[in-house]
């Protein structure tokens, strides 16, 4: 385990390395321009190569590049075109937003993937496992853009249930958007703050969640019907276990290696950013900051934005891979 986890620690700089390659070069060999937003206030050609070589963009390509890769191996991910802020800062802003949000959202992916799918494989060609079946289709075929759209104009606009959109970060941002004010007790406020917080992040999250159930659902049916013509199945039946003691002790916990693989990769993924939900909902996290970065081409910050998602990505999957003994412990990471 030691050697494998060692191994799997070593590719992970090496992935991120070929990533920084692909962006760094795409980015300034693509259909755009790396000194526009530097350059909108300029009003002179000699304003223009002033900065231009104070960004180092005068130098060669491969200059710029091991530049920027010593700048990231200490830690530095560069200053936003933008408004010359350092990018670090700005994803460290941005990242728990995110980590919230996906964290809510998996919970509510894995609770009804993983019972929409094993109602449907105990009902077999029922109008359960049709039901479930088609709530997992339309969790995956329905844009996210679409569904968030429309709870939108449902749950926000004509319910008035919840927030269209936003994050309340802190008890200051909670006074300024409702006029709040702790009074005589700061647990209150705080419990006000974090009730607040959680209703922004319903909607968003349940349109990643749904997503998510899609896929779940239809792995857990699957793997679960595999599972139950096991002749083990059988031989719990023979001995007088219950269906429930069948399905939870013996079925699920054998099916479980999928559904870690499944719900890791997921994880990673709205980690990464849940762009289209963020920016539908106007929720400030890694996604929303990604788009933002490539609608006014600020590559720095675009630049760090990916990195962040790979690493991401690289560690959710190390951490799947861990999992897996301690789901099955026949399993063994050579």
């Amino acid at each position: 385990m030691t050697a494998y986890i060692i191994r799997r620690l070593i590719q992970i700089p090496l992935v991120l390395f070929a990533v920084s390659v692909i962006i760094f070069f795409s980015l300034r060999l693509g259909p755009f321009d790396a000194t526009a937003l530097l350059q909108a206030g300029a009003s002179n050609p000699e304003k223009v190569a002033e900065i231009r070589k104070e960004w180092g963009l005068t130098d060669p390509l491969l200059v710029q590049y091991f530049d920027y890769l010593k700048k990231v191996v200490r830690g530095d991910l560069g200053r936003s075109f933008s408004d010359n802020a350092p990018v670090r800062g700005v994803i460290l802003q941005r990242l728990p937003a995110t980590i919230e949000l996906a964290v809510l959202g998996m919970l509510i992916g894995i609770v009804l993937g993983v019972g929409t799918g094993v109602a449907s494989a105990i009902r077999r060609d029922s109008w359960v496992d049709a039901l479930a079946r088609g709530i997992g289709l339309l969790g995956i075929s329905l844009p996210g853009f679409w569904l968030g759209v429309m709870f939108i104009s449902l749950f926000a606009v004509k319910l008035h249930w919840l927030p269209a959109g936003g994050r309340i970060d802190s008890q200051l941002d909670f006074k300024t958007h409702t006029g709040f004010y702790v009074v005589d007790g700061l647990i209150d406020g705080n419990l006000a703050v974090v009730r607040s917080a959680l209703e922004h992040m319903v909607l968003p999250a349940i349109v990643l969640g749904l997503f998510i159930a899609g896929f779940v659902s239809r792995m857990t049916r699957t793997t679960l019907l595999e599972t139950l013509g096991h002749d083990y199945i059988r031989t719990a039946y023979a001995k007088g276990a219950t269906r429930a003691q069948v399905i939870r002790g013996h079925a699920l916990r054998n099916a479980l290696l999928p559904l870690v693989t499944i719900s890791g990769l997921q994880f990673g993924l709205l980690l990464g950013g849940a762009a289209v939900a963020e920016t539908v909902f106007a929720y400030p996290g890694m996604g929303k900051l990604l788009v933002d970065a490539i609608g006014v081409e600020d590559f720095p910050q675009i630049q760090a934005s990916i990195l962040i998602i790979a690493a991401i990505y690289c560690v959710a999957n190390l951490i799947v891979d861990l999992l897996y003994p301690l789901v099955d412990p026949r399993v063994r990471l050579v």
